[in-house]
């Protein structure tokens, strides 16, 4: 076991990495080592690890550095399995679209405990915040146009029967869907309300099906100097309008404040179009574009809705999930914004803000508890001393406002209002007013 990373033996224990390596000498034929063994940021829904192969003999003899991808502790139902996932890898790779090269698949649970698969290692970065902040790249655009008319030419196949079909027109089948969400939610959202409205009026003709990731996005791409070199996370992969992925990847909200670059922050719009048009031979409908990126922003404002219903319902301690609800104001704004009335009415005066869930109690008490338990544990002396003082002050404020009413009490009735058709464009300067009250005390550089 020499040569191994000892604190990623301790997050994989000594007797699953015997396991592994075993199982991959099965496949192999040959003598293997795992070396260099390292959990990878990131992966909320899947666990992904950097490592070192080396293997004497058989069929795969050599040095290969590799990434191992398994489920998480917890994961989303809706979310494709790795077997399954591992099938649609093999089919983008096939059909020339940048994807790291898959090598093997484990079905075996008795090895890691859960199903995984193997696949080369693409180097480079894919974290959002990090692409906007480079010099615009229109030739990365073009590219990733490019691979994802790769992604939308694959076939359907007997292997890929398990990726589920649209029940009838894409956009109307999700507006339908996240209507399903907002009322399995808590509270009442007649922002969003309004926007599922807008797109219900405004829904495209049926269009083509086609093979779609479905999480095209900045974030779900890695870039090495300038370059692409492998879109990754296809768990979420299925059959829907091509401008779906467009719509996503363009969107305002998936830009990481590069908002210029209409294409994930990273470069033009045209570009992405060129790239596209070129290797795909049809013409992309940018009349379409502005509905899809409304459908992604409403799509990305339930997720972050339901991931807060986690902290607040499902008991998950998590200061990310904590945090992801109070995005939704931004989200709402983008939305009333885009979808206002063509005679749009004034903003009404001295409305209340609307706080989201989860309320500032709870999330000042996890902030609390990440200062106390994660980071006071590793300082030592007067940093510690003033990182548990953090903590109490943060506790005081927390149990302050723990009787503060969130206001905006007849939310329920305008929502019901909004959805049987009854909005007025009174109701949308409310809504565009309080969402502004909102972001003006919770993040007032959105309103820039």
């Amino acid at each position: 076991m020499s040569g191994r990373n000892d604190d990623a033996v301790t997050a994989m224990d000594r007797d699953a990495i015997k396991r592994l390596e075993v199982w991959i000498a099965r496949q192999s034929g040959g003598r293997a080592q795992v070396s260099d063994l390292k959990q990878l940021s990131g992966g909320a829904i899947q666990e992904n690890w950097a490592l070192k192969l080396d293997i004497e003999g058989g069929d795969w003899p050599g040095s290969h550095e590799l990434v191992l991808r398994k489920d998480a502790p917890s994961n989303v139902a809706v979310s494709h399995g790795r077997a399954e996932e591992f099938t649609i890898l093999k089919h983008a790779h096939a059909a020339g679209v940048m994807v790291p090269t898959p090598c093997v698949l484990c079905e075996d649970t008795d090895v890691l405990g859960t199903p995984f698969f193997i696949m080369h290692r693409a180097e480079g970065t894919a974290a959002g915040h990090k692409l906007a902040k480079m010099d615009a790249n229109d030739a990365l655009a073009e590219d990733l146009g490019r691979n994802l008319a790769r992604i939308h030419s694959i076939a359907d196949a007997d292997d890929l029967a398990f990726v589920s079909k649209p029940d009838g027109p894409v956009a109307m089948s999700s507006v339908h869907e996240y209507r399903r969400h907002l009322d399995a939610l808590p509270g009442s959202h007649p922002a969003l309300e309004w926007g599922l409205r807008w797109l219900e009026q405004n829904a495209p003709d049926n269009g083509e099906i086609v093979f779609s990731h479905r999480d095209y996005r900045t974030g779900n791409y890695m870039v090495a100097d300038g370059e692409l070199t492998a879109i990754l996370d296809w768990e979420f992969a299925g059959w829907s309008d091509p401008m779906e992925d467009i719509g996503w990847l363009t969107a305002k909200c998936w830009r990481f404040g590069a908002v210029e670059r209409e294409c994930g922050g990273v470069g033009a719009l045209d570009a992405l179009i060129r790239g596209y048009e070129s290797e795909r031979g049809r013409t992309v409908h940018r009349d379409q574009i502005l509905y899809w990126q409304v459908m992604a922003t409403m799509r990305w404002a339930v997720i972050a809705l339901q991931q807060a219903d986690r902290f607040v319902t499902g008991g998950e301690r998590n200061l990310e999930l904590a945090l992801t609800a109070h995005i939704v104001p931004e989200l709402e704004l983008e939305i009333l914004n885009v979808t206002a009335p063509d005679t749009p009415a004034p903003l009404p005066g001295n409305v209340s803000p609307v706080r989201p869930a989860p309320s500032l109690a709870p999330l000042l008490g996890i902030a609390r508890d990440v200062i106390r338990g994660d980071l006071a544990s590793v300082l030592d002396g007067d940093q510690r001393y003033k990182a548990l003082m953090a903590a109490n002050a943060l506790a005081i404020v927390s149990r302050q406002i723990e009787g503060l009413e969130t206001g905006g009490g007849d939310l329920a009735d305008l929502a019901a209002n909004i959805r049987a058709g009854k909005g007025t464009p009174e109701d949308h300067a409310l809504l565009l007013a309080r969402v502004r009250a909102t972001l003006a005390e919770s993040n007032p550089r959105a309103l820039g």
